[in-house]
C-alpha cells in the first residue's frame, strides 16, 4: 500500500495544471525523481542515479511550452569488455510545445515525454576509460582494421574491373 502512495505521488510529479498558467504564469519544475519511472527492462541499460530535471512551463497563445534541463547517468555496457559504464546523460535547452486543444482533461503529464527524450539521448555504445578500454589491446586481433573502401580489392567476379572510369 505504501509503495502505491509513493508512485502515485510520484505521478503527481509529472502532472502541469493548464489553468494555474493562464494570465501569463508560468510553473517553475525542479524535480529529482527516482529512474523507477523510466520503466527500463533491460538488463543491459540501468539507471541507479536520480533524473534531475529543471525548467519551467508556461502557455503561448494556444500551446503549452515546456522548457528544460535533464541530467542523469544511465549504465551501459562497454563495448570493448563489457564492464558497466557511467555515461552521463545530459540534455540541455529541451523545448517542446502541445496544442492545449490536445490536453483534454487540462492537465497534462509529461511523463512519457520526459522519458522518451532521455532515451533518445543515451549513446549507441560505450567504452570504458574514457574511450581507452584496456582489453582493448587483447581483443585486436579479433577486430578488422577499417579503411578506405575504394582502396580495398573485392572478391568475387568484378565485370567492370577492367574499364577505364577516368575517361
Amino acid at each position: 500500500m505504501e509503495l502505491n502512495l509513493q508512485l502515485a505521488d510520484m505521478d503527481d510529479s509529472f502532472k502541469i495544471y493548464i489553468e494555474q498558467l493562464r494570465d501569463g504564469r508560468e510553473e517553475h519544475i525542479e524535480e529529482k525523481l527516482d529512474p523507477v519511472f523510466l520503466d527500463i527492462q533491460d538488463e543491459d541499460l540501468k539507471f541507479e542515479k536520480p533524473v534531475e530535471l529543471q525548467g519551467v512551463a508556461y502557455l503561448a497563445d494556444n500551446e503549452l511550452v515546456l522548457h528544460w534541463n535533464i541530467h542523469t547517468e544511465a549504465l551501459l555496457p562497454c563495448s570493448i569488455c563489457n564492464e558497466p559504464v557511467a555515461v552521463q546523460v545530459q540534455v540541455q535547452n529541451f523545448y517542446y510545445c502541445v496544442p492545449t486543444q490536445e490536453i483534454k482533461t487540462g492537465i497534462y503529464n509529461f511523463k512519457e515525454l520526459l522519458r522518451e527524450t532521455i532515451l533518445l539521448e543515451l549513446p549507441g555504445f560505450a567504452e570504458c576509460n574514457q574511450g581507452k578500454c584496456p582489453k582493448r589491446k587483447e581483443y585486436k586481433k579479433f577486430l578488422k582494421e577499417l579503411s578506405d573502401p575504394l582502396l580495398e580489392k573485392e572478391e568475387g567476379y568484378q565485370p567492370f574491373a577492367d574499364l577505364d572510369w577516368k575517361s
